[in-house]
């Protein structure tokens, strides 16, 4: 494995793997309250830069795509869970 050349390319993507998780933590907390708009932005905006650190990773060796994947998949199960402990009333 060529270390020259994944060490740049681990400081351009920790950074965004480290800001994708906190925009998901974000969104998460940011449900429900006045800031639900800018934490849902900021989770959108970060989602598709972690899907392209995960394509760039892919490109580099065997075993460094694990970080960003990892990521992602956090990403999205956060943003699709359902932490309600009750339904609304009416639903089914």
């Amino acid at each position: 494995m060529n270390t020259i050349t994944q060490f740049p390319l681990l400081l351009l993507v920790f950074p965004t793997l480290v800001l994708g998780l906190f925009s998901a933590a974000f969104a998460r907390v940011g449900a429900g309250s006045t800031r639900q708009a800018l934490s849902h932005g900021l989770f959108l905006g970060c989602l598709p830069m972690v899907a392209a650190a995960t394509v760039v990773s892919f490109s580099v060796g065997p075993g460094s795509w694990l970080a960003s994947a990892s990521t992602f998949a956090v990403m999205v199960l956060s943003a699709t869970a359902d932490t309600r402990r009750s339904r609304e009333a009416g639903a089914l």
